[in-house]
């Protein structure tokens, strides 16, 4: 077997495509998180040590390059929501959900600056609208349950959530790093606090 094939004859570069792929998705994660979806797709070629050309191969659109480098934060969001819905207690599990939310997106400004802008414009990715449909029918199913529980104000949408994790992009973005967790929590409990009965 030649050094350039694999056992049954797959070609090498197929690892190292593999290896490319990996290194882009986590460069874009990274970049993303620092200053949101709208970096320089030359910036994440650099990050991942690959030529632009490189990265267009594998992702032809900025899209298609959000959706892998979020994939795994929608499958987390998907099990966070799972949890909430098996919850006995609605309006605590809504909070608990926008509190994890509130706190990643201290972390991770590139993941939820994604979310909240499609959730306002209601204008999904190409390729993630199925994800944005399943969360946003879950958070909806979550409010409804917490106003028949007779805890959640009857007039809160979801919308209102949405503003409250805008309004904490806010927050993050005019706080000094060292106190910018601590900020954030105290933001997201005062408004929550709004919200109920």
């Amino acid at each position: 077997m030649s050094s350039s094939q694999l056992p049954g004859g797959t070609p090498a570069l197929r690892a190292d495509a593999e290896r490319n792929r990996t290194a882009i998705v986590s460069a874009a994660r990274a970049v993303f998180a620092e200053v949101g979806t709208d970096a320089p797709v030359r910036r994440v070629a650099r990050r991942a040590g690959v030529a632009p050309a490189t990265l267009y191969r594998r992702f032809p659109t900025r899209e298609d390059l959000v959706a892998a480098a979020f994939a795994e934060q929608h499958a987390e969001c998907s099990r966070l929501l799972a949890a909430a819905d098996a919850h006995h207690d609605p309006w605590s599990a809504l909070r608990a959900v926008v509190r994890q939310f509130c706190a990643d997106q201290v972390r991770d400004r590139g993941f939820t600056a994604h979310v909240v802008l499609s959730a306002c414009s209601g204008d999904a990715p190409p390729g993630t609208a199925g994800e944005f449909a399943a969360e946003a029918g879950r958070l909806e199913g979550l409010v409804r349950r917490s106003q028949e529980s007779g805890a959640l104000r009857a007039d809160v949408r979801l919308q209102d959530l949405e503003l409250l994790v805008a309004g904490n992009a806010g927050v993050i973005a005019a706080t000094p790093t060292a106190s910018v967790a601590t900020a954030s929590r105290r933001y997201v409990d005062l408004a929550l606090r709004s919200l109920e009965t």
